[in-house]
């Protein structure tokens, strides 16, 4: 099931992604001249959904910027990094995650963005702490209104299958969120 779930997604961010792959790509933008990395600092709340535990609130930070290092001949690789916290049932997730999205514009004002990120996630489960590597796919859709930044973002993410107590190996979760920021 579980790797019928992640090919599944595999294929909806390929398929959602292909015009990007056609045209002239960009290395290394962050050289050229009018390179502007058009910064976003964010504040998020939301719902995780870990494998283990009851959902429950989530909490945390997002810098995004333009990618620096790829851009794509369609829309822009906007970079996400990112730290969320959970705490429930005896669950405690700290996540750090970074997220490059391929981002499209839908109106002048609203983008959407999927991509595939990677991460860190630390679990403490009563007495023992984990350290797990992690990757995962998300998708976002932001809103400017001047230098104010609204969007809605969700992310499915895969832990290794380190034991973090007794009968539960990995913390793989989902995380639906909110985020409120400001553009500088």
């Amino acid at each position: 099931m579980k790797t019928t779930r992640t090919l599944l997604i595999a294929a909806a961010v390929a398929a959602a992604s292909t015009p990007a792959l056609a045209g002239d790509w960009k290395f290394m933008p962050i050289l050229d001249k009018g390179y502007a990395p058009n910064f976003v600092a964010s504040v998020t709340g939301g719902i995780m959904d870990p494998q283990h535990a009851k959902s429950g609130d989530a909490w945390g930070l997002e810098l995004a910027m333009n990618c620096g290092l790829l851009q794509t001949p369609t829309g822009v690789v906007r970079t996400k990094l990112s730290v969320n916290k959970f705490d429930k049932n005896g669950l405690d997730l700290t996540t750090v995650e970074l997220n490059p999205r391929w981002t499209i514009p839908l109106t002048r004002d609203m983008s959407f963005g999927v991509g595939p990120g990677i991460g860190w996630v630390k679990a403490d489960a009563g007495n023992r702490t984990v350290d797990m590597f992690a990757w995962q796919v998300g998708a976002d859709l932001d809103y400017r209104i001047g230098q104010l930044n609204l969007g809605l973002g969700a992310r499915w993410q895969d832990t290794v299958g380190k034991t973090v107590a007794a009968g539960q190996q990995g913390a793989d979760n989902w995380l639906v969120q909110a985020k409120v920021g400001i553009a500088f």
